[in-house]
């Protein structure tokens, strides 16, 4: 083992049971040392070293199965470096998965791990890929409103696999296997049975795949493979034909090549690609093509190919089929036909649907065009829809029903939908639906569909401050600590698993920085997003693996992690000390309360001082906390339609500030609506602004919390990047019109006080770390049961 370099950096509470565990491991009594590691094992977020002592400790004691997954928490979590690497490879080695055991070894190698080398040297070489080959169907069959695996129901308990980690855009995959491979064996330790991939993963993924079926033959993870297609380039996407459709079916053929180990796909841009020499054909236990449509490239198919109807070898549209449901039959069933052809097999299919083009109405969601009708009527001063392409959410449908299998095809369909608890609006509005409105929403949509087994492709919860949709039931698009986003996803899981439907996959494997929601988008550079990590944004925070700035303190009102922090200011009774990473920036106070701060970001500014206006200024107190922000600099101004109760909030663009005043930080993620029998939803407003008192818990995080009170007028706070409208704080850009422009830093003043700078250097690659959230342990107890 190497040498404990770290033990000086570990707390107090843990650092004398490991010394004493790593005594024992040195005198060879190793399960003593396990048994003195038990404690520290605890918890969300155990000691990376007494982990991997455990893990060595666990190999040693013949206890494989343990140790494979205390080192997949390491290795996973891009942790413990090589010798966490080495372990990982030694435990496949010695339960048999010399491929994989070599991805591991290979990998610990690379990060200058010695001993590996020789452990290298005594696998034998990998095998050749197997020829291409005629196959039986795989035992899988979607039908009676379930899946059934060699004729026994399964129900889909999965994790949807976004896989981009911190500074890296979706089509920049890993491309290391033992990352996947330890990812696998983690979800499968969680309880999971089935992950799915949106679009072709690199070689590795495949080969992890098939590693870990392997070796867990009688519980192996099935895989739900996308066949992704971007929407045609023409405005009016009416070009789904011709050279679109057969771009959109090559992709799939190599998708299905690339699932039977028979793709050499060479480099380029937004494609994974590689040699895929292994077979996952066995375990791939459906085939989920396109994305999430949008409705007004659905309608455009629809007017521009009126009639339009579908009969294959294997897949047909019903009579009266929607033109654009005609054309997925043919994508589905000449994809089927290639498989058949080419390997003798076929499995389930599906495409991916949400409830915007779910093939039920809902009164409370009027079109644009129907709402403007029933303002005018009213008095109200609306324009008229703006023209070019409308967001609807209940004017066009796309019904997985109106396909169907032709006769004595081998092929079964499945309905697969995106399904969350805030959006479209009328799951939340709708009043038939209360009070239990997700399930009730899942209980239409299973009778509309059954006997077709009906998916839950997406559904979760994001743990992040800003929240983009509000929801009655608490299920809001955000504003959730990690504890509650565990207890909201097992909710809703709980609902799906209660009416028995298909399954349910759960949205996302990791936190991706690259994400963009539409209320906190604007405020972003969107070329440098993946680089900082945005906690106002929910698209960013739904993840099972928390993506985190590295060593990342722990808001609590305590100051010893202060302690190298350099002063910022500092006077008779009180000081301030600032820190920023890629998520927050944080500041410790201690002095008089309430702290008034004022922050000076950009040109302009209310004037406070000689030279200094203040964009932003921080109140913090005993009752409560505040962010206010300079008018004109606020992203928003607030407009009416000329009656009352029909005030709203409208985004104005980039801007300058002017002298003040100072105003809240106001956002509005629930638009007033008004439904089709003209029942009135009102808008719901939030303060952004508002500061919260918390503190993160042991382990964890709670992104709702803002502040810590401590002893002796201790005063610790953070305060997301976003909130402060940096667009882009790895380089220091700060919302402004008509683009953003750099900042050397920012200036701060208090009461009575100088003004002072804080700066931060600069980064292309951002530093991270990942870590395990509440929720995979909430889903692990739970599922972990399951059969």
């Amino acid at each position: 083992m190497r040498p404990w370099a770290l033990l000086l950096l570990l707390g107090l509470a843990w650092a004398a049971p490991l010394e004493e565990a790593r005594a024992l491991y040195a005198r060879g009594e190793v399960g003593a040392a396990l048994e003195r590691l038990l404690p520290l094992l605890e918890g969300y977020d155990p000691p990376e070293e007494a982990l991997l002592l455990a893990g060595f400790a666990q190999y040693r004691l013949g206890r494989l199965e343990e140790a494979l997954f205390t080192l997949s928490r390491l290795v996973g979590l891009l942790k413990g470096g090589g010798e966490a690497l080495y372990g990982f490879g030694l435990v496949l080695r010695a339960l048999g998965d010399l491929e994989g055991a070599r991805s591991a070894l290979e990998g610990a190698r690379k990060q200058g791990y010695p001993e590996a080398e020789a452990i290298l040297k005594t696998l034998p070489p990998p095998l050749p890929p197997s020829p291409k080959a005629r196959k039986a169907p795989p035992p899988f069959a979607a039908q009676e409103g379930r899946f059934l695996v060699g004729g026994q129901p399964l129900q889909v308990r999965g994790v949807n696999l976004g896989v981009a980690l911190p500074g890296r855009f979706p089509a920049e995959f890993p491309e290391e296997e033992a990352l996947y491979r330890a990812w696998l064996e983690l979800l499968s330790a969680m309880g999971a049975n089935a992950v799915r991939t949106y679009t072709l993963l690199p070689p590795a993924f495949y080969r992890a795949l098939l590693g870990h079926n392997r070796l867990h033959r009688a519980r192996p993870l099935y895989l739900f493979q996308g066949v992704w297609t971007e929407l045609p380039e023409d405005e009016g996407y009416t070009d789904w034909e011709g050279p679109f459709l057969e771009k959109f079916l090559l992709e799939g053929r190599e998708v299905l090549d690339a699932l039977h180990g028979q793709l050499r796909r060479l480099p380029r841009p937004g494609h994974a690609h590689g040699d895929y020499t292994a077979d996952v054909s066995p375990w791939t236990l459906g085939l989920l093509v396109g994305r999430e449509f949008e409705p007004y490239s659905v309608e455009a198919y629809n007017r521009h190919h009126p009639g339009k109807a579908y009969r294959g070898r294997f897949v047909e549209a019903v009579p009266g089929a929607s033109p654009f449901a005609a054309y997925l039959a043919e994508v589905l069933d000449r994809l089927a036909a290639y498989e058949w052809e080419a390997y003798g097999t076929v499995r389930p299919l599906g495409f991916v649907n949400w409830p915007t083009l779910d093939p039920l109405t809902w009164p409370s969601e009027s079109s644009l065009w129907e709402e403007y009708a029933l303002r005018r009527a009213r008095g109200e001063r609306v324009d008229p829809p703006r023209s070019g392409p409308l967001h609807e959410e209940d004017t066009v449908s796309l019904d997985p029903t109106h396909l169907r299998p032709t006769p004595g095809s081998p092929v079964s369909l499945f309905a697969a939908y995106h399904v969350y608890p805030y959006y479209p609006d009328f799951l939340v509005n709708e009043p038939g639906l209360a009070p239990e409105r997700y399930r009730r929403y899942l209980e239409r949509l299973k009778a509309h569909h059954h006997p077709m087994p009906l998916l839950i492709a997406e559904f979760g919860l994001p743990s992040s401050r800003g929240i983009a949709h509000f929801h009655p039931q608490g299920l809001h698009h955000g504003g959730h600590s990690e504890e509650a986003q565990a207890e909201g996803v097992l909710r809703l899981w709980k609902d799906i698993a209660g009416l028995g439907l298909a399954g349910g996959m759960v949205f996302a494997l990791l936190d991706e920085w690259f994400k963009r929601n539409w209320l906190f988008m604007a405020w972003e550079s969107p070329e440098r997003d993946p680089f900082w990590h945005n906690l106002l944004d929910p698209e960013e925070n739904y993840g099972l693996l928390a993506a985190t700035a590295p060593s990342p303190f722990r808001l609590d009102g305590e100051a010893q992690e202060w302690e190298a922090v350099p002063f910022l200011l500092r006077e008779e009774g009180r000081f301030l000390k600032a820190k920023a990473d890629p998520e927050y920036l944080w500041l410790l106070y201690r002095g008089p309360l309430p702290l008034r701060l004022y922050l000076d970001t950009v040109p302009g500014g209310v004037p406070v001082a000689e030279g200094f206006g203040a964009e932003f200024l921080v109140e913090v107190g005993l009752e409560g906390g505040r962010l206010w922000v300079e008018r004109g600099y606020y992203p928003f101004q607030e407009l009416d339609y000329g009656l009352p109760g029909t005030a709203y909030l409208s985004f104005r663009g980039p801007s300058k500030p002017g002298t003040g005043p100072l105003v809240p930080f106001l956002l509005e993620p629930n638009r007033r609506r008004t439904g089709r029998d003209g029942a009135e939803y009102p808008r719901v407003v939030y303060e952004l602004g508002r500061l919260r008192e918390g503190r993160d818990p042991e382990g964890h995080r709670d992104p709702t919390a803002d502040y810590a009170l401590g002893e002796g007028g201790l005063l610790e706070l953070r305060l997301p990047w976003g909130m402060l409208l940096l667009a882009d704080p790895s380089q220091r850009l700060a919302w402004y019109e008509p683009k953003p422009i750099p900042l050397e830093g920012l200036r701060l003043l208090w009461e009575g006080g100088q003004p002072v700078g804080f700066s931060w250097p600069t980064w292309e690659e951002p530093a991270f770390t990942l870590r395990l959230k509440p929720l995979y342990f909430r889903l692990k107890g739970f599922w972990g049961e399951a059969p």
